[in-house]
């Protein structure tokens, strides 16, 4: 019975965010890249406006995450409300059949596979706007659009490189000369303290010249450091405070330009992070049984990939029940040293949790340990750093909603899947 008032009481509250008593006219959704909750809590965290943000506005503790919790899939889902194995963006980088993926991303909203709140706010007949956001190179219903995204050969300009794929057609031109100044690798590098702010200009030009009602807005650099330096480094305090003043100059251009009262921000994580002191490499196993090439391109049988820090396994062929059994066989003699390190989620779970139906069993470690890809040397090395990507919701997001018709309170968790539908409502576009 107490659970199920406590869920009563959380679709009240629900309700009075996704359904206010009027639209909101602007809706600004921005992720800050590996956001924990504990970097707005924690009184040493330099995150004054969130901190506020989450004072005033209405704060959901913990946004659980999608199979994987990880940059790419987590932002599809975002814009979608949908789980992977309904959008088909499955990982950062697709999984391709034992070919080299290091270099390759699911840059393009062509693989989307269901509409986005891009497509639903466009075809309502309002403006659009996203600057950095991955999967949407190419995007038809994003109006004002710099996407995430880069050249593979990473000694050219890549700035100048994404210019061609901005629309409209020299937009990023536009945003150099009037908001942000020139960009390259040295004012605008991936994971630069200069990136953020350089964002925050970049979204008020564009909110105080074309009005979008819909922008999406990526920043970066705090998911550098945590995956360097993990959790508790000082570089993250610099560059939480380099976040939260990109959302702050944001908050202050609503202000300036009266559409405070008119906006609903909204601040969260794709995900969040854990700290790991070791590493954990299953396909060492599959080579050494001789069921997978050490080199991508030759000769397999299975393959774990490893999708933020979940690691699934695929079959070259999918009916391969001898050789799924003998995996099994390998896992169940490892040696308590490594078999101690990691769960097996079978194939139901994935499914329940919309992870890509053509994996048949996934490897999640305990937290402490990151999975890696390698196919050759030993299976657990001794290394430190940051990592995402369980799913089992250890490295569950945040979320703050704030301005227009949003009421100060507190909710402990919602899903990934519900926030797309909550800026559908706020924008009052039917479902």
């Amino acid at each position: 019975m107490r659970d199920r008032f406590k869920w009563v009481a959380f679709l009240l509250l629900f309700c009075s965010f996704t359904c206010p008593a009027r639209a909101a006219q602007y809706v600004i959704m921005i992720t800050i890249d590996g956001l924990r909750a504990e970097m707005i809590d924690d009184p040493l965290m330099p995150s004054p406006f969130l901190k506020m943000m989450s004072r005033e506005g209405l704060r959901i503790g913990r946004v659980i995450g999608v199979p994987p919790a990880a940059t790419y899939p987590s932002h599809t889902t975002l814009v979608t409300g949908e789980v992977p194995a309904r959008h088909r963006v499955f990982y950062n980088r697709p999984f391709l059949w034992n070919k080299d993926t290091a270099r390759i991303s699911y840059w393009y909203a062509d693989s989307i596979a269901v509409p986005t709140i891009w497509q639903r706010v466009h075809e309502a007949g309002m403006k659009t706007a996203s600057l950095f956001w991955p999967v949407s190179t190419g995007s038809p219903y994003i109006d004002y659009n710099v996407p995430e995204f880069w050249s593979l050969d990473y000694s050219c300009d890549q700035m100048a490189y994404i210019k061609p794929f901005c629309t409209p057609l020299g937009i990023l031109d536009e945003l150099e000369q009037n908001a942000c100044g020139k960009l390259d690798t040295i004012t605008y590098q991936a994971g630069s303290l200069q990136r953020d702010g350089r964002t925050a200009a970049m979204a008020n030009y564009l909110m105080n010249h074309y009005q979008p009602r819909l922008m999406t807005i990526h920043l970066i650099t705090t998911d550098y450091s945590q995956h360097a330096l993990g959790t508790k480094s000082q570089r993250l305090l610099q560059d939480m405070a380099s976040a939260d003043h990109a959302v702050g100059t944001i908050l202050e251009n609503l202000r300036l330009t009266h559409r405070l009262d008119s906006t609903v921000v909204l601040v969260m994580g794709d995900h969040g992070f854990c700290d790991y002191s070791q590493t954990l490499s299953p396909n060492v196993w599959l080579t050494r049984a001789g069921l997978l090439s050490e080199q991508p391109g030759g000769e397999w049988k299975a393959c774990f990939y490893g999708g933020g820090n979940t690691s699934f396994l695929y079959l070259r062929q999918g009916n391969d029940t001898k050789t799924l059994r003998r995996i099994r066989q390998l896992l169940q003699e490892l040696p308590d040293a490594e078999r101690s390190l990691f769960r097996v989620v079978e194939k139901d779970e994935l499914t329940e949790k919309g992870a890509d139906p053509a994996a048949v069993l996934a490897l999640e470690p305990k937290v402490g340990v990151a999975v890696t890809n390698l196919r050759t040397g030993e299976v657990v090395t001794q290394r430190t750093g940051g990592t995402h990507g369980f799913l089992s919701g250890q490295d569950a997001t945040t979320l703050i909603a704030f301005g227009a018709g949003i009421e100060p309170g507190h909710q402990d968790s919602i899903r990934q899947t519900a926030i797309a539908p909550w800026i559908l409502r706020l924008l009052g576009i039917e479902q």
